[in-house]
């Protein structure tokens, strides 16, 4: 099978097997590709750029593998680096749009995890000082369905101030996204809550975490509320109340969705959730052996009927 990775839609720093052909565009039509990889979804922000390429793979009528950042960010050096990871799936890294093969795993995957990361599942808090809200970053990819539901940015964050203000008197603590802060304080200056602050916890973040200042804003943190950031996926295994806002969060099986049991949330079994999200990405010598691309052809015919 001729996989052929498009050299304008991959990131540097994502590894890939060796039995990958990259390709440039220019030279697409030749590549006799069966399968197309890509980096990201076509709402990324060189979409602007290079979207006709990333229209041409989804216009193709050939499958595609979507090559992302780990889900387990934890403790992990960034990439490049031996012991960073990266996902791999099909179509899309959203988790109710794309396709890991990753349903009732086995836990070897997250026990190797678990060590290269030096993880800790805490167990489930019932006790905390404020709701605390993670934003994104701007114009992500990952908030593509954000506009459809809320209209925009701003929506978003008021419908969910709104929201939590229906159910608790909890202060809330909004935590921004390190990247883009200038947007993000022009809608929040929009926003008048004499029970809402902003975090100032934003040191020792990394290109892929929050970093020191995340793990200071968990703290004394009752819930975490977010649309489908990354740092849900982190709250939940601290053992903070969870609520996503959006089925796309890798955090959705383990999150509290509906905001009016904000002061009596669920608290969910966890570990099947982390099994199955460690056979979603792939340490540097893994990808680099072919281990993703083994594990995503397991269901091959599946995607190519979709």
């Amino acid at each position: 099978m001729n996989v052929v990775a498009i050299k304008e839609l991959m990131w540097t720093y994502h590894p890939l097997p060796e039995t990958f052909k990259v390709v440039p565009f220019a030279e697409i039509k030749n590549a006799n590709a069966d399968v197309y990889v890509q980096a990201n979804i076509k709402e990324c922000k060189k979409e602007k750029k290079i979207g006709h390429i990333y229209n041409y793979v989804a216009d193709s009528g050939k499958p595609w593998i979507c090559v992302e950042s780990a889900v387990f960010r934890r403790n992990m050096p960034p990439p490049p680096n031996p012991m960073a990871y990266h996902r791999y799936s099909w179509f899309s890294y959203f988790r109710d749009e794309g396709n890991y093969n990753n349903t009732k795993c086995p836990g070897d995957r997250y026990a190797q995890i678990q060590k290269d990361q030096r993880l800790v599942v805490k167990d489930w808090r019932t006790k905390g000082e404020y709701i605390l809200v993670l934003l994104q970053r701007p114009g992500d990819s990952s908030l593509k369905n954000l506009v459809k539901q809320h209209g925009s940015y701003e929506g978003f964050i008021r419908h969910t101030i709104s929201e939590i203000r229906k159910y608790t008197d909890r202060p809330i603590r909004i935590r921004m996204h390190p990247l883009r802060q200038d947007r993000q304080i022009a809608v929040l200056d929009k926003i008048k809550d004499d029970g809402i602050t902003i975090s100032t916890n934003m040191g020792g973040w990394g290109i892929l975490e929050g970093g020191e200042g995340l793990y200071k804003d968990f703290e004394n943190a009752y819930a975490v509320v977010g649309f489908n950031s990354n740092g849900l996926t982190e709250s939940a295994m601290e053992g903070i109340p969870t609520y996503s806002m959006c089925p796309s969060s890798m955090a959705w099986e383990v999150s509290n969705k509906d905001l009016s049991t904000i002061e009596k949330p669920q608290y969910f079994e966890r570990l099947q959730w982390l099994n199955d999200l460690a056979y979603c990405q792939w340490r540097e010598d893994e990808c680099k052996a072919g281990l993703p691309w083994e594990h995503l052809k397991k269901v091959y015919n599946d995607v190519v009927t979709k």
